[in-house]
């Protein structure tokens, strides 16, 4: 009898220590989500907190977001190129001197614009992506250059070369979102931005008919709205996006027009260059 009292004194005892877990468990979750509400409330929610709802929501906006439209006029020869100055590019010797992620995902998605248009004009593209494969390595994302490397199927027309190219975009965005890496994304679709816009100043373009309505400059702001928008939901966990938003935001402005964008050329070259420091 002694026996079987102790028994149900020590099963209860184990109850009563099972119940005060799983309180303090329970507790402990609404303090942790105490905890994040206030950090996300408060601009400093760590990246780890990304909710997978905002994750999916960030990813189909990238996805959505229309790829440039500069690789796509030269391919198909309604802008060109009067004397091939590739000089605004950024030269491949600065991959080397890069120090943080930051600079390095951006001068990435750099390099990944000036890949498309010297690809797209008939330039030598090595150097540009011995730079290319020295920063994907360093931010381990090797597979971005053999996307960057697909050929477009032999004579596609106009709008099968476009699919193509925004495919190649959404093919790099889907990997490094699949990897937790939507800042290294965003980063690279905003700094290629800047340098696109790099391009659309460059006084050697040729573009047949009206300036305005080469579509260029509306693609560049679609892009820089977009942009925007994203950034606005995910600084709170990814604080330099904001910095980079800031910086090329004027962008939208100064390619208002071909036109514009050319008057603006050191102005511009400055804004991208500025995401570098």
């Amino acid at each position: 009898m002694k026996k079987n009292v102790l028994c149900v004194a020590a099963i209860s005892a184990l109850m009563f220590g099972m119940a005060s877990c799983g309180g303090n468990t329970q507790k402990a979750n609404n303090e942790a989500e105490a905890t994040e509400q206030a950090a996300v409330i408060a601009g400093e929610a760590p990246k780890d907190l990304l909710t997978e709802e905002l994750k999916q929501e960030t990813l189909q906006f990238l996805k959505d977001m229309p790829s440039s439209d500069v690789p796509y006029r030269f391919f198909t020869g309604e802008v060109k190129v009067n004397v091939g100055d590739v000089s605004y590019m950024v030269p491949a010797t600065k991959a080397a001197e890069l120090t943080t992620n930051t600079q390095k995902a951006r001068a990435l998605g750099m390099y990944l614009a000036d890949y498309n248009v010297a690809k797209a004009i008939g330039k030598p593209t090595d150097e540009i992506a011995g730079a290319i494969s020295k920063l994907a390595a360093d931010l381990n994302v090797t597979y971005v250059l053999d996307i960057l490397k697909q050929e477009a199927p032999k004579d596609a027309t106009h709008e099968q070369l476009q699919a193509f190219l925004k495919q190649q975009q959404n093919q790099v965005v889907e990997k490094l979102a699949g990897e937790n890496k939507l800042d290294v994304a965003v980063e690279v679709l905003g700094s290629s931005t800047a340098e696109y816009a790099c391009v659309i100043a460059n006084p050697s373009l040729v573009v047949e008919g009206d300036a305005v309505s080469a579509g260029l400059s509306d693609n560049m702001s679609k892009r820089l709205s977009m942009l925007g928008e994203i950034v606005g939901d995910l600084s709170k966990y990814y604080p330099d996006l904001q910095q980079m938003i800031t910086t090329i935001s004027p962008l939208k402005e100064k390619t208002a027009s071909i036109v514009e964008a050319r008057a603006a050329q050191a102005d511009i070259q400055g804004i991208r260059d500025a995401l570098l420091k």
